[in-house]
């Protein structure tokens, strides 16, 4: 809990840091609170859309919670981000996740 406590200090000075936001989603995940982690990843989705890495690990959450129509929509939308933005790693990444869960 105190790297989650360290966290949200730093949130305060940039509330708009994407690699923040993200590191807090995946604290929050790592401690199983999936709530809390969700509204993080759905905020970089929403307003960080190009931060490609949050598809996998949101996606990743999804699946592992059961909602494989979610994960599999997080996966999709990162393929396209990251073709988009040349990171062709990240999309094949992606890919297998979906592969594997087929």
């Amino acid at each position: 809990m105190e790297r989650l406590a360290q966290l949200l200090t730093m949130m305060r000075d940039k509330p708009n840091d994407p690699f923040l936001i993200f590191a807090l989603a995946l604290e929050y995940r790592s401690a199983e609170k999936q709530a809390e982690s969700r509204g993080y990843f759905e905020r970089l989705v929403n307003e960080f859309p190009d931060y490609v890495a949050t598809y996998y690990q949101y996606g990743k959450m999804e699946e592992e919670t059961g909602n494989v129509r979610k994960a599999l929509e997080l996966y999709n939308k990162g393929i396209e981000k990251a073709k988009a933005s040349g990171d062709q790693k990240t999309a094949r990444e992606l890919q297998q996740a979906i592969d594997l869960m087929d």
